[in-house]
């Protein structure tokens, strides 16, 4: 391990640097996007101040390649404890399945009150339509036309008889055939699809992360490169950290996550609640 006079000795270089350079913490922090209380943190040599190894091993490479000032940052982050991880969900198993019992009441209670309505849609209703569409018409009846009269000569003397008129013909009834719709051109109702809501990270520079799930399980934790991105489902998130939270692009849905108000000393911490929404947690 380092010796607290060597720990002494980089902080002063790294002050002596700055003030060589006529520079101001104010500036600096500005310039390389981290607290003044970060800065101020190195220069005394408070190494603890930021965070676990890999990342106040992160922090002393930029402090020090911006003041172009070599120190050995990996003697000091091997003298820095690794973090003590502890759950802040809940473990017993009633709550688990109380979590779990809730979540499946909701959707079987969805389902049952969605299939009838689409039984009578997609059914009955086509078919009630459809037995209606192909009724015959009553056939046509033609009345038979009255027998004409017969006249007998005899020897004696001619008898004419005048045949009566035909009775009028009653009219032929013509009915219109029904207009029916197809049971073809029934509108089909479209079925919604549901949007899983997801939780992504993109990461423009190095950063540790740790994600747990509601159960208190570990979805990850690993050391994420720049440019690599990661996402989870947000019913399945719990808790998250992230070690260099200026270097991580956090979004729910496609929105922009504001870390400010989760971040201590470059390090986010927050739970995220089943809506999207963040709220900070304790260390």
């Amino acid at each position: 391990m380092t010796p607290p006079e060597t720990d002494q000795a980089t902080a002063l270089r790294l002050r002596s640097a700055r003030l060589a350079q006529g520079l101001e913490l104010a500036a600096l922090g500005r310039e390389l996007k981290l607290p003044q209380t970060t800065l101020e943190a190195m220069e005394r040599g408070d190494w603890a101040r930021l965070g676990a190894p890999v990342f106040a091993r992160h922090l002393l490479q930029r402090y020090a390649r911006r003041l172009d000032v070599v120190i050995d940052c990996e003697s000091i982050a091997a003298q820095l404890p690794d973090p003590q991880l502890s759950s802040q969900l809940p473990r017993s198993r009633f709550g688990r399945f109380a979590d779990f019992s809730a979540r499946q009441v909701t959707y079987v209670t969805g389902s049952l009150l969605l299939l009838p309505a689409l039984y009578v849609l997609l059914v009955q209703w086509p078919n009630a339509g459809s037995s209606a569409a192909y009724a015959l018409d009553p056939p046509l009846t033609v009345p038979a036309a009255p027998a004409l009269p017969v006249t007998t000569v005899s020897d004696t003397a001619v008898v004419a008889q005048t045949p009566e008129p035909p009775a009028a013909a009653a009219p032929v009834p013509v009915s219109t055939p029904p207009t029916t719709v197809s049971a073809g051109l029934t509108p089909s109702l479209p079925l919604a699809e549901a949007v899983a809501r997801r939780i992504e990270m993109r990461f423009t520079a190095d950063s540790w992360i740790e994600v747990f799930g509601r159960d208190g399980s570990v979805l990850e934790r690993a050391l994420a490169r720049s440019g690599e991105a990661r996402q989870w489902p947000v019913e399945q998130v719990g808790r998250v950290t992230i070690g260099n939270a200026l270097g991580t692009e956090v979004r729910v849905d496609g929105s922009d996550v504001n870390l400010e108000a989760v971040r201590a000393a470059n390090v986010a911490r927050f739970a995220l609640s089943s809506d999207g929404a963040i709220e900070a947690v304790p260390r």
